[in-house]
């Protein structure tokens, strides 16, 4: 009991911090030992580099403190519960998974901390409170430009679906997506990411002649299942959400696997400048996680430029972005914000890609 008494003062005493020393804190919640988590991370540091470069804040600078959540809700928790009891943090960028972010969620609202999620998409986080905030669109819009490109392939769908938010998540709006196209779905089965055999599954599937297979999981579930369909002789087409972008990461040969993306290089001039500087900076590609904790960073930045200082200014300056009364839209380099009343951004855009070796090729703009 003790312990809850002694985290619960922290929280206490942590939601009226304000940023008095001359630097911002912001906290970085993200796996930061998977490709994503890394990118999450550079991202974040090349706003920090640019903004603190540029002189805009008047005298202030800002930091970024990284934490690594590993991906999962438990330690997420912990990590909440970390930054929210430092008075030197007034804001965090992320999480970057959809199970930490709902998982954090509780902590922060508690807490009085805002969250800007950069790629958890879960349709869940909507109404996760009032702190809650995210760059990234939702799987709502997400899978229906997914369930669009489907259907083009094919009229037999399979779904293979991680057994946690995201994929619980992706699949429901996806199948709801679906319907509307007029395709038929043959089978739609969970998964655990750290399965090995998934062979059973693309038996069934190829037995009941899907064409096409929607993973709504990560890149390394993903990866031993592309691997496996060709063992198997299923010759579908894999379709995913922005949790498969990291195929481009690991070892293998996964071209053709289309997904959505948060975040293509080409999809804007904003876009491929930023592109270019992060390759310039970092030697490897931007992925989706790295453009929205940029863009995180920058709008968090905008908010102390406009005098938020506090924790509580911060949570109401970012209510009022693109909202009657507030302030204008953000405009980043994944496209606008606009958040509606639940912290979400409006009109998102979201872009199809196809893997081509190691890099992605823009097969649809988003709109």
């Amino acid at each position: 009991m003790r312990i809850f008494i002694l985290i619960a003062a922290a929280l206490a005493a942590a939601s009226c911090t304000r940023a008095d020393t001359g630097t911002v804190t912001f906290g970085l919640a993200a796996p930061l030992t998977r490709s994503y988590g890394e990118n999450s991370k550079l991202g974040a540091e090349l706003a920090v580099e640019e903004i603190n470069a540029s002189g805009d804040l008047g005298g202030m600078r800002i930091g970024v403190r990284p934490v690594d959540d590993g991906g999962e809700a438990a330690p997420a928790i912990q990590v909440a519960s970390r930054l929210a009891g430092d008075p030197q943090v007034v804001a965090v960028v992320g999480h970057a998974n959809s199970d930490p972010m709902m998982a954090a969620s509780t902590i922060y609202n508690e807490g009085g901390l805002p969250a800007l999620g950069t790629s958890a998409t879960s349709t869940e986080i909507a109404g996760a409170g009032p702190w809650i905030f995210r760059i990234a669109s939702n799987d709502s819009a997400n899978a229906a430009a997914i369930a669009r490109q489907a259907r083009g392939f094919g009229r037999r769908i399979g779904i293979l679906y991680a057994n946690d938010e995201y994929g619980n998540s992706l699949a429901e709006v996806f199948r709801k997506a679906l319907a509307q196209t007029g395709a038929q779905l043959v089978a739609s089965d969970p998964y655990l990411e750290e399965m090995k055999d998934f062979r059973p599954y693309l038996i069934r599937l190829k037995q009941r002649g899907a064409e096409v297979v929607l993973v709504a999981g990560l890149e390394v579930g993903a990866a031993t299942m592309i691997r496996q369909m060709r063992e198997v002789g299923l010759a579908a087409r894999v379709l995913g959400g922005d949790g498969l972008e990291s195929l481009t990461s690991m070892e293998g040969n996964y071209d053709g696997t289309m997904f959505g993306m948060l975040y293509h290089p080409e999809a804007s001039d904003r876009a491929r400048v930023f592109a270019e500087r992060f390759r310039r900076r970092f030697n490897r590609e931007p992925e989706s996680s790295a453009a929205t904790s940029y863009d995180a960073v920058y709008l968090l930045a905008r908010a102390v430029k406009s005098g938020a200082r506090t924790r509580g200014q911060i949570r109401d300056y970012l209510e009022g972005v693109g909202r009657p009364g507030g302030s204008e839209p953000f405009v980043g380099v994944t496209g606008p914000v606009a958040f509606d009343e639940n912290g979400d951004p409006v009109g998102k855009p979201v872009a199809i890609a196809a893997i081509e070796g190691k890099r992605f090729r823009l097969v649809v703009a988003g709109k």
